[in-house]
């Protein structure tokens, strides 16, 4: 029911112990993609007790640019719904944010679009769902990556891609034990899919770090850019800093 299939994240657990006194999160993972104008970045949280998690990401990440929109309830679920103000975030595009907890999950949902009226909306929050016991998992294809139009550079755009979400990279604990610092550099192409395509590593780092990158540019979410009216592919570079506190 979703627009676009999904680039999965899977976030390692820490296990650091000033945090043993925090909820504990038993797995997070994300869920994003593109398609029919929409963008959708689900985020997953497994913990013991997923109505405390909840509270306490809440206190963390709620924006208080945010106003509170609605409720809905789905499959007996109450979920609370939030929309950004745009003008105090001078965002140009409209965001939503869905938040709820089930009973082994708490999930935090972003939706934006450029048009604040685009029915994917509405029609991505009627299609919610919980998964029935009898379902099993459902194999989910990789996103298509081939480019159907030429990589434009910034100067050849009517209008440059939008970025709408951009999760930083994380610090392996290899790459920590063997105390690694430096930059990843990577060139890469925003396509016209909404998806990042031809990844390519200019400056790599050792121990993961590489990876690390590698795996959060593929995250990124994004409206593509347009040339004339039309969406195309955008080249962009990226560079992480690996540092050590």
């Amino acid at each position: 029911m979703i627009p676009g299939l999904p680039v999965v994240r899977n976030w390692p657990i820490s296990n650091n112990p000033t945090e043993s006194k925090r909820e504990k999160i038993l797995a997070h993972r994300d869920y994003s993609g593109y398609g029919s104008g929409l963008i959708f970045v689900i985020e997953a949280y497994q913990a013991e007790h997923p109505e405390e998690l909840l509270k306490l990401l809440l206190k963390s990440r709620v924006d208080t640019a945010e106003v509170f929109e609605r409720e809905f309830v789905f499959d007996g679920l109450v979920a609370q719904v939030y929309q950004a103000i745009a003008s105090s975030l001078n965002l140009p595009y409209t965001r939503r944010v869905i938040r709820f907890a089930t009973a082994e999950h708490v999930y935090l949902i972003t939706l934006a679009t450029l048009e604040p009226a685009n029915p994917s909306l509405d029609q991505f929050l009627s299609s919610l769902r919980l998964r029935r016991p009898d379902e099993g998992n459902t194999s989910l294809a990789a996103p298509d990556q081939n480019l159907t139009t030429p990589v434009l550079s910034p100067a050849e755009l009517s209008r440059k891609a939008i970025i709408v979400w951009k999760a930083e990279p994380t610090y392996t604990d290899d790459a920590r034990s063997h105390r690694v610092v430096g930059k990843v550099i990577l060139d890469a192409v925003m396509a016209e899919n909404g998806y990042v395509a031809n990844i390519t590593v200019k400056q790599a780092l050792e121990h993961g770090l590489t990876e690390a990158a590698i795996e959060a540019v593929r995250s990124i979410r994004f409206f593509p850019a347009e040339k004339d009216g039309k969406p195309v592919s955008q080249s962009f570079r990226l560079e992480y800093n690996f540092d050590l506190y």
